[in-house]
């Protein structure tokens, strides 16, 4: 079976659209997914972006205890962050890449 990116994109997002289901069963629809396409030069790039704004919906999430029952849901960001980690290699981000090392010089005051 030959996978579009479309849906390799969904497949590493864990966000495969069910069989007689729609996009909106999902947390991404099919545009956000083609944005996190268009923005990464590769599949495992916009996995990368798609993490992060999976991380994003997580952040506001928190552990609630209702009775005998618990749900960590901080536990889902946390996950998140652990894809992101694992995609960070894919996609470019401020602070990686090649150090710049220069000069400082200062004009002396007393002239």
């Amino acid at each position: 079976m030959n996978q579009t990116s479309h849906e390799r994109l969904r497949l590493l997002l864990g966000e495969s659209i069910p069989a007689g289901k729609t996009d909106a069963d999902t947390m991404f629809s099919n545009e956000e997914v083609d944005d996190f396409l268009e923005i990464g030069s590769t599949v495992e790039a916009a996995a990368w972006h798609g993490w992060m704004a999976k991380m994003a919906n997580y952040a506001n999430l928190v552990t609630v205890n209702e009775g005998n029952a618990m749900r960590e849901l901080t536990e889902l960001h946390k996950a998140a962050k652990r894809m992101v980690d694992m995609y960070a290699g894919f996609a470019p981000t401020s602070g990686r890449g090649r150090a710049v090392i220069g000069n400082i010089r200062r004009e002396n005051s007393n002239r």
